[in-house]
C-alpha cells in the first residue's frame, strides 16, 4: 500500500512535537483523528513508530528511519506542486524561438536576453529557421515563436511588430558616399544595389518600393540570401546595400554605414500560433507588449 502524503505530514508533526496534542494543534485538527492516522500508518508499514511516555510520545528506531524518508517525500511533493504551479504560470519551462535575417544581430537577442534575466526559470533555445518555413514550424510545434520581417498573413497565425528600425546605406569605406554624415534615397539612384533576402515577400521588396517612392528605379546588381552575404559583397566591391539598423552590427572589415535621412523605418516582427496554449509563450508575449521600454520605442 502506498504512503499517503497527509499521513506522513501527521507523522512528521508528531515526531517533531513529541506530543499528540501539540501535533494536532499544529495540524489544525483534533487529537482523535490524528491518533487514528498514526495507527493506520503503523499498520501500513508493519512497525510501531511511537511509544507513549508520561510526557507524550517517543519515536522508535523504525520511526526514526521512516522520519528521514518522510521528510524527503513531503519536500519532493511540495516541490512538485511548486514546479507545476510555476509551469502553469509560465515561470518555468522551455521556449524555442526561430529567427531569420538581420534581426538576430540587433533587437532579438536583446529582447530575449532581457526577458531571460527577468524569467530565469525559462530556458530559451534559438534556432535559425528560414522565414518561409517558420509558419509550418509553428504549426508543427517545433518552435513557439518566430522573428523576422514582413510575414505573409495567415488566419491561424498572429504577426506582431516589436520595433521600428532606421535604415542605412552600406558601402565600402572607399566609396564616395562613405564620408557623408547622412544621405537621401535619391543619392542611390545611380548606385548598383545588392538586395536581400531573395525569398519573397521580404525586405528586398520594401527597398524596391521605397526607391520607387523616391522617384527612381534602382540598379539591381544582385540578389542574395541574407544580410551577411549582402554585406560581404559590398565589402569586396563597389556596390551598395540598404540595410536596417540591426545589420550595422555585422562587423565586416572595410564597411561604412551611412544613415538614410528620408527612408521609412522598417518593422521587426514576431509571429506565433493564435491557438498556442503554452504558458511560457504567453509570458513572453506579455513581456513583448511592453517592450522596448518607453523612450526606446525605435531603434536608431
Amino acid at each position: 500500500m502506498g504512503l499517503d502524503i497527509r499521513q506522513l505530514e501527521c507523522f512528521i508533526a508528531v515526531a517533531e512535537e513529541g506530543n499528540l496534542g501539540r501535533a494536532a494543534a499544529r495540524l489544525h485538527m483534533t487529537q482523535p483523528p490524528l491518533t487514528r492516522r498514526i495507527k493506520r500508518l503503523e499498520a501500513d508499514v508493519g512497525a510501531t513508530l511511537f511509544i507513549r511516555t508520561p510526557r507524550g510520545v517517543e519515536i522508535t528506531a523504525p520511526g526514526q528511519a521512516l522520519l528521514e524518508q518522510a521528510r524527503r517525500i513531503v519536500a519532493l511533493s511540495d516541490l512538485a506542486l511548486e514546479i507545476t504551479s510555476a509551469a502553469h504560470a509560465g515561470e518555468v519551462g522551455q521556449l524555442v524561438a526561430g529567427y531569420f535575417g538581420s534581426p538576430i544581430f540587433g533587437d532579438v537577442p536583446r529582447l530575449l536576453s532581457e526577458f531571460s534575466q527577468e524569467n530565469p526559470g525559462i530556458e530559451i533555445r534559438l534556432e535559425r529557421v528560414p522565414k518561409t518555413e517558420q509558419p509550418d514550424a509553428l504549426r508543427d510545434g517545433r518552435i513557439h515563436i518566430g522573428f523576422s520581417r514582413i510575414y505573409s498573413p495567415a488566419d491561424d497565425l498572429v504577426t506582431l511588430d516589436i520595433a521600428q528600425e532606421a535604415l542605412f546605406a552600406a558601402a565600402s569605406v572607399s566609396h564616395r558616399l562613405a564620408s557623408r554624415a547622412s544621405i537621401e534615397l535619391a543619392d542611390l539612384a545611380n548606385e548598383p544595389l545588392v538586395l536581400f533576402p531573395r525569398a519573397r515577400p521580404s525586405f528586398a521588396d520594401e527597398v524596391l518600393q521605397m526607391c520607387a517612392a523616391a522617384g527612381f528605379k534602382p540598379q539591381v546588381h544582385s540578389e542574395v540570401e541574407d544580410a551577411v552575404t549582402g554585406l560581404a559583397n559590398v565589402a569586396v566591391g563597389s556596390i551598395v546595400a540598404i540595410v536596417p539598423a540591426s545589420a550595422t552590427n555585422i562587423a565586416l572589415p572595410g564597411l561604412a554605414f551611412i544613415p538614410i535621412a528620408d527612408a521609412p523605418r522598417q518593422a521587426l516582427s514576431c509571429i506565433y500560433r493564435a491557438d498556442d496554449p503554452s504558458p511560457v509563450l504567453a509570458k513572453l508575449l506579455e513581456y513583448i507588449s511592453a517592450w522596448p521600454p518607453p523612450g526606446d520605442r525605435e531603434t536608431a
